[in-house]
């Protein structure tokens, strides 16, 4: 891959990428995301070899909507599950990374659940990590911030859970905003051209 390779996948191009690369990756794959449900989980654990180091940084459940929460223990019970995995909590993230190999990266806005990956109109670059100076740097920033996350309790995984989550993860703070004023809504309308 060229140095100035970078390339923008939209929504339905990333897995794809990924899984590849995932399925090369020779010593260690790092994912950062706040949202992690136990679909993408499933493509961790099935592309990755097993040999290959996974470390992950995601927010503990209990930062997402009350919705999401049954999807991101899950998919914390099957990544610790796996060999050579290590999982920490980091309650302020927000980034959106993965790094394969400490060669290719994605940064982007999808988050690594199931609806951000196949529904919502996202945008992720893939390309070589050397012509990203700092990318390991903050990369390593935010896994030192982060915290140990205690083993998941339980490893039952249910239907829904399974399936991945298909709808928009609100922030909690922005869901208890929303309700707290009434009359507040989301806006969604199209930019004024100018």
């Amino acid at each position: 891959m060229p140095l100035s390779s970078w390339q923008a996948l939209g929504t339905g191009d990333v897995l794809g990428h990924l899984r590849a690369d995932l399925k090369k990756a020779s010593s260690s794959v790092w994912v950062i995301g706040p949202w992690i449900d136990e679909f993408f989980a499933q493509v961790l654990v099935t592309a990755l070899p097993a040999s290959t180091a996974l470390y992950v940084v995601t927010r503990p459940p209990s930062g997402a909507n009350s919705s999401f929460g049954e999807h991101a223990l899950s998919a914390r019970a099957s990544l610790e599950a796996r060999p050579n995995t290590v999982v920490k909590l980091l309650v302020n993230l927000h980034a959106k990374v993965i790094v394969v190999d400490e060669q290719i990266g994605y940064c982007g806005s999808a988050n690594w659940y199931r609806y951000s990956l196949e529904e919502s109109r996202e945008i992720v670059l893939r390309g070589p990590v050397a012509s990203t100076s700092g990318l390991l740097d903050e990369v390593q920033v935010i896994w030192e911030q982060a915290e140990d996350a205690q083993p998941v309790q339980r490893s039952l995984t249910t239907r829904s859970a399974a399936n991945g989550y298909t709808k928009e993860v609100i922030d909690p703070v922005a869901e208890a905003k929303l309700k707290e004023v009434p009359g507040s809504f989301v806006l969604n309308r199209k930019p004024r051209r100018r």
